[in-house]
């Protein structure tokens, strides 16, 4: 096929992907299931359904489309971090985010890991494989990649599942839920990061890891940091706190530079693109028409992101890891449970309150953007991960989508009713 027709094709199909999305957005609400779970399937269906029974992009295609648009949800992630509202669950939040993320990979690596080493002996559990009938048994790379891959939660799919019933759920505990969902992603990065590097045998030296792992963090946040100075400089001016100003486009820049020049001097875009988006956002010089405008940019990228993933995955990918992909997300929910109990231990939020967060920890687009990097990683294993990814999310977003509003409910004579004004804002 011509290049040229080629460029067209992905236009028609991506145009009409994004246009079919936002219209399945309007009939979630209505059915009450999140509107990510339909656009998967959507793009799983569209090349059986177009005849067409081959991918339409590569998992390199697919990787690469990921990281752009993985960076721009960070970025949007700590540009709408509001320091001073999450004040009151900072704290809670950030060991949530940091401690927590680490206790869930650690808690579902050792659970998946020993799991599967009794399961040599008694074959009681269903076992990692693909459609030809080659099973993974999962070693600590394996296991440590899906802890990794799992352990954080969506901000756009829990907020946007619970703003039709925010005056039901006190304020702290919505702030908690958002701060936790903002900085959590950076921890699962770099963890499923690690792991790929083990199970690609380049871990020799921990001393090493270490050292390349600090460096990368400090280049990173240093660039981060860098660019959002450049950012507070140019859009402080009057011009771009003004409608339609062009400001999304100023931050769209800063941040492919930013992020590339992260990558060029050995640092982590990803965390560059986080820290680039908590500075600016926080910056007194910047009104949030800004942060509004860019809204758009960064529902474009989640929703692409998604597409890719089921222009790759097919629906037959998914059914061989149907029941092992359900006994890791039962694994991960009871990680998340011990997770939220360990970190709030000694925080004001009661048992009800602690019991709804981490029920409330759905999974998006973070872990099938992790997915298609291991796709693309040449690791034997990795060609699972974005169909496995996949049967993971699907049963979150239907088992904890579509009852979420219902344990609201039960929850509610326990929990204090508390308006969110930001939320109350953000869904005017």
């Amino acid at each position: 096929m011509p290049m040229e027709h080629t460029t067209y094709v992905y236009m028609l199909l991506f145009g009409g992907l994004l246009l079919l999305s936002r219209l399945l957005e309007n009939i979630s609400e209505k059915i009450k299931l999140p509107g990510m779970l339909l656009i998967l399937i959507m793009g799983m269906l569209l090349p059986d359904f177009l005849g067409n029974h081959q991918s339409y992009l590569s998992d390199e295609q697919a990787e690469s489309i990921a990281s752009l648009g993985l960076a721009i949800i960070l970025f949007y992630g700590g540009l709408t971090t509001r320091w001073t509202s999450m004040r009151r669950v900072i704290w809670s939040g950030l060991r949530m985010a940091t401690l927590g993320c680490l206790i869930t990979a650690g808690a579902a690596t050792a659970l998946i890991y020993g799991l599967s080493r009794l399961n040599l002996d008694y074959n009681f559990i269903p076992v990692l494989s693909n459609s030809a009938g080659t099973q993974f048994p999962a070693d600590l790379p394996l296991a440590l990649f899906v802890g990794a891959m799992l352990c954080s939660t969506d901000a756009t799919a829990v907020l946007a599942l619970l703003r039709p019933i925010a005056s039901k759920i006190p304020g702290p505990l919505l702030n908690l839920i958002e701060c936790e969902s903002g900085f959590n992603d950076p921890v699962a990065v770099i963890l499923a990061g690690v792991a790929l590097a083990l199970a690609k045998g380049q871990l020799e030296d921990p001393l090493l890891l270490l050292r390349d792992v600090g460096l990368e963090f400090a280049v990173g946040a240093a660039v981060g940091w860098a660019g959002a100075y450049l950012g507070t400089y140019i859009l402080g001016r009057d011009h771009y706190l003004k409608p339609n100003a062009g400001s999304e486009v100023i931050c769209l820049s800063l941040l492919m530079l930013s992020c590339a020049t992260a990558f060029l001097f050995g640092g982590s875009p990803l965390l560059c693109a986080y820290v680039m988006g908590c500075v600016i956002g926080n910056s007194s010089k910047i009104d949030c028409i800004i942060v509004s405008e860019f809204t758009i940019i960064n529902r474009a990228s989640e929703l692409i992101l998604l597409i890719c993933l089921g222009l790759v995955v097919f629906p037959q990918d998914i059914w061989p890891l149907k029941w092992y992909a359900f006994v890791v997300f039962l694994i991960t929910m009871v990680s998340r449970l011990l997770m939220t109990f360990i970190t709030l231990y000694r925080s004001p939020f009661q048992a009800p309150e602690k019991t709804f967060s981490a029920f409330a920890g759905l999974r998006g687009a973070v872990p099938i953007a992790i997915a298609l990097q291991a796709a693309a990683s040449g690791v034997a294993w990795g060609p699972l991960m974005p169909a496995f990814a996949l049967a993971v999310v699907l049963y979150g977003l239907i088992l904890q989508g579509y009852f979420l509003p219902a344990a609201t409910d039960l929850l509610a004579n326990s929990l204090k009713p508390q308006a969110d004004l930001a939320m109350n804002e953000a869904s005017n």
